[in-house]
């Protein structure tokens, strides 16, 4: 799912601080700054985020499969079940949210 933009996820990846374009219990999407070119494919790092809808901070291992113009797309790697859960938590809190959305409209 995509973070709303009225709550949007950020993830650390060591100093640097990126927006989440889109998660899933695969994985995530984070917008490229400008020519950042510090992350490469099949590079593993270790991030940190916090899910808004569930306030609950998520911490591991991602690894970078691809990157585009605009977007790292990344795997996670051994997360614990507990952190799987949370991930699953957001996701179905973020679609109850947007089908809120959708109805309003």
């Amino acid at each position: 799912v995509e973070p709303s933009s009225r709550e949007p996820i950020h993830v650390s990846i060591g100093r640097k601080r990126f927006q989440v374009k889109d998660i899933g219990a695969g994985g995530i999407g984070i917008y490229r700054r400008g020519e950042d070119k510090g992350l490469e494919v099949g590079g593993e790092y270790s991030f940190k985020m916090t899910l808004p809808l569930i306030n609950e901070v998520i911490s591991g291992i991602i690894r970078i499969i691809d990157i585009s113009d605009r977007v790292y797309n990344c795997t996670f790697i051994g997360l614990s079940k507990e952190e799987m859960e949370k991930i699953h938590l957001f996701v179905l809190e973020r679609q109850k949210e947007e089908l809120r959305e959708k109805r309003k409209a």
